[in-house]
């Protein structure tokens, strides 16, 4: 975690305006490590990419730690209302990965905006949609929230199976993945 921590450092001196890394403790890949970073544009990505030979943390996660980088993803961010919070530091990053199955995007997007209330009153701290526009996976949609401990995911949940808009929109997609991300930093 000490050398994803300065990688961190290095992607946000080159171009990445936050940077959240961890581990994955529960879903498909246990064990597996996570590195998310957000630009404003994609020169700030392309900044960071051309960075990556020349960064020694990198280097060292890659020959010392034995890290293999198994996807790389590049999402487009899409509009959801939710004002973050981030004191306290959150803890968990939970991620959920789904395709449409008979939703428009648009009345997709309408309804996680009407659950993101119901996130934010259980305890989510930020709340972030992407669709997938290179890498693995195209086309579909992730979905990350970040928590502040368990108990607040597990109100999430309590409360969202309460909820009618995201009983429509659990029926109009088919998730394929969902998995749980202890945070080790912030930058």
């Amino acid at each position: 975690m000490e050398e994803m921590a300065n990688f961190a450092q290095d992607c946000r001196q080159n171009g990445a305006v936050r940077v959240t890394f961890g581990s994955v403790i529960s879903g498909r890949y246990p064990g597996a490590l996570v590195f998310v970073q957000f630009f404003d544009d994609l020169q700030g990505f392309e900044s960071v990419m051309n960075m990556i030979p020349q960064s020694s943390a990198y280097s060292r996660l890659l020959s010392e730690h034995a890290v293999a980088p198994f996807a790389r993803n590049v999402f487009r961010g899409k509009p959801i209302a939710f004002e973050p919070k981030l004191e306290p530091t959150p803890k968990y990053l939970m991620l959920t990965r789904a395709h449409r199955r008979s939703l428009e995007e648009a009345v997709m997007l309408e309804m996680l905006n009407k659950t993101a209330p119901v996130f934010k009153s259980a305890g989510a701290q930020t709340m972030r949609m992407g669709q997938t526009i290179t890498g693995s996976d195209l086309g579909t949609y992730m979905l990350g929230v970040t928590y502040p401990d368990m108990s607040a995911i597990e109100r999430t949940y309590d409360a969202l199976a309460n909820s009618p808009e995201y009983g429509q929109l659990m029926n109009g997609l088919e998730v394929d993945m969902r998995s749980i991300t202890k945070i080790a930093g912030i930058l």
